[in-house]
């Protein structure tokens, strides 16, 4: 059939539509272009404190870029395990992840020494590496990885053990399964405490110990709340054998590519976020002590810390790709 003479028109005039289009896509100025983040997290209870600064962060920055950036919150592993998570980031996916530097370690293995055993004696020390041209070294080549950090030191906790048994001592681990994150240093500490480390994502950690497929697992007291643990393992151990600080990352050809006033904006906003988390982790960490208690959770105070430091002083020598002589100048700088 002969296209008409109108017909001819009306496709004339849906190509110049679409060429109007395109000529606006290209031609829009950097500052006025909108960009689109999905954050995800493995925290599963929306009022703990990282979910909530995750959602405050949001909204600062969709108010300060005027809408320029705009971010969807994923709780509970939506978009999946925080490592598949991360590779993805790391891919050029336009996503943001709350995640860790153990599990920064499968990038640059020095970063998984930030999430180490006992290598923080107390914030204070932290903030001084955080500080440090060690630290910046650190995100400059996670940043070459393809994962630029945001926000780099929010304190999301100290981890203690949960199980069906006090764990006083390393020698108490001896013949259990505990479920670790999917973190190269992690899986080495426990194996230098004695027990079986088993790598499981955190959102299927509560069938994993309803079913007896690990004996325990460890987290910190938000964590071990939120995640409901107390409903299948009523003993908790204050073994307190990491600092856990949460990092906040996207990818680098996304940040690359934003116009630099949406960079600087993410970047003092994460900063505000690292205080505001610190502080209300800080904050609310005995009241959810009390909230395990009050479930019938005994947990336990004499621990022999000194003995799990000993047993896990190794550690820093089997990890494997560490730099020479790194954790030494991790440890200088909080000096």
């Amino acid at each position: 059939m002969t296209p008409t003479k109108k017909q001819h028109h009306g496709k004339r005039r849906r190509l110049l539509v679409l060429a109007a289009l395109a000529s606006a896509v290209l031609s829009t100025p950097a500052w006025a272009q909108e960009f689109k983040l999905r954050f995800a997290t493995s925290v599963a209870n929306t009022q703990e404190a990282s979910y909530k600064e995750m959602e405050a962060f949001a909204q600062r920055v969709k108010e300060r870029s005027k809408g320029r950036i705009e971010m969807q919150l994923f709780p509970a592993e939506q978009l999946g395990a925080q490592k598949k998570v991360n590779e993805m980031i790391s891919s050029g996916a336009n996503m943001m992840n709350m995640t860790d530097y153990g599990q920064m370690g499968q990038f640059v293995p020095d970063a998984g020494v930030l999430a180490g055993p006992y290598i923080f004696g107390n914030l204070q020390q932290a903030n001084k590496l955080f500080d440090s041209p060690v630290f910046k070294d650190v995100a400059d080549r996670l940043e070459q990885k393809g994962i630029k950090v945001i926000m780099a030191n929010g304190l999301f906790g100290n981890r203690h053990m949960i199980a069906d048994k006090a764990i006083r001592k390393p020698d108490d681990l001896k013949g259990m399964t505990m479920r670790v994150p999917p973190s190269p240093i992690m899986v080495e500490t426990f194996k230098a405490f004695g027990a079986r480390p088993t790598e499981i994502p955190f959102g299927e950690l509560y069938n994993a110990l309803q079913s007896n497929v690990a004996n325990g697992a460890e987290a910190p007291f938000g964590a071990l709340w939120g995640s409901k643990l107390y409903e299948v393992r009523k003993v908790v151990s204050k073994t307190a054998h990491q600092i856990m600080f949460t990092n906040w990352v996207v990818s680098t050809n996304f940040f690359k590519g934003l116009p630099a006033d949406l960079q600087q904006i993410l970047m003092e906003e994460g900063k505000k976020s690292a205080e505001n988390l610190t502080k209300a982790t800080t904050d609310q960490d005995e009241q959810f002590a009390n909230m395990l208690r009050q479930a019938g959770v005994q947990i336990i105070t004499d621990v022999d810390i000194p003995a799990f430091q000993k047993a896990s002083a190794s550690v820093y020598q089997s990890l494997p790709g560490l730099t020479p002589g790194f954790v030494d100048r991790a440890r200088a700088a909080m000096r």
